[in-house]
C-alpha cells in the first residue's frame, strides 16, 4: 500500500487594493467609492477605528481591482463655520443630566460627553447631515455616526436601539436612536463626540449653554 501522499497547501490568493485615506475621507465615502458595505470595510480592517479614520491610514478594499476616487462630500457648505464655537452650531441630542466631561480621565482621555437619560430616551441629530455608519461599533456599542459640512461628525454611542441607517440623511432634531444601558454601574446615558478633519473637540464649545 503506497503512502499517502500530501499536496503543498496554498493560501488562496486574496484580491483587493491598499487605498491611503485622504483629508476628510470617510469610512462610509470609501465604501460608497469601491461599491461595498461599511461592514465589508471594516472586518478586513479590524486594527482601524471608524470614528477616528485620519489621512495616510492604510485601508485593504477586499474584492477592488484598481484604486478609485472618493467623492468628496455632497453636503452643502455651513451658513457658520462650525469652527466659531460661540455660534453654536449644534444642538444638544437630547436633554438629559451632564455627569462627563470632556478631557483627561485618569491615565485616559474622554473625548466626548456623557448624558445619562432614562433607557430608551430617544436621541435626535445634532445638526442636519449624512449618517455615516450605524450600528454595533467596538468600544461604543450600538452606535450612530453623521457627518456635517465643515468637516464636523458627531457620533452617538451606547444606544439600546439605532433609528436610521448608513447613508441616510437626517435633519436637525430627528430621532436618530434610543438610550441604552451599557453598564449596570455607569447606567444608562448617551455618550456624544464632536470630531473636527477628525480630531476630537469638546462638545460643548459647539453647544448652546444647558438650559
Amino acid at each position: 500500500m503506497s503512502p499517502v501522499k500530501l499536496e503543498p497547501h496554498v493560501e488562496p490568493e486574496v484580491v483587493g487594493v491598499t487605498h491611503v485615506v485622504k483629508p476628510g475621507e470617510t469610512l462610509w465615502r470609501i465604501a460608497r467609492a469601491y461599491r461595498i458595505t461599511v461592514e465589508d470595510l471594516s472586518l478586513a480592517n479590524p486594527q482601524v477605528d471608524s470614528t477616528r479614520l485620519a489621512a495616510g491610514q492604510q485601508l485593504f478594499v477586499p474584492g477592488a481591482k484598481a484604486l478609485a476616487e472618493v467623492p468628496p462630500a455632497d453636503l452643502p457648505p455651513p451658513e457658520t463655520p462650525f469652527q466659531k464655537a460661540t455660534e453654536a452650531p449644534l444642538s444638544w441630542p437630547m436633554s438629559g443630566v451632564l455627569y462627563a466631561r470632556f478631557g483627561p480621565r485618569g491615565e485616559s482621555r474622554h473625548d466626548g460627553i456623557d448624558l445619562a437619560a432614562p433607557a430608551g430616551t430617544p436621541v435626535h441629530s445634532a445638526a442636519d447631515g449624512q449618517v455615516l455608519f450605524a450600528g454595533e461599533q467596538k468600544g461604543y456599542g450600538q452606535g450612530v455616526l453623521v457627518e456635517h459640512a465643515g468637516g464636523l461628525i458627531t457620533l452617538y454611542a451606547h444606544n439600546r436601539e439605532v433609528l436610521v441607517k448608513d447613508g441616510e440623511r437626517v435633519k436637525a432634531g430627528q430621532p436618530i436612536a434610543r438610550v441604552g444601558e451599557p453598564s449596570k454601574t455607569s447606567g444608562p446615558h448617551l455618550h456624544f463626540e464632536v470630531r473636527v478633519d477628525g480630531a476630537p473637540r469638546d462638545p460643548l464649545r459647539y453647544l448652546p449653554p444647558p438650559r
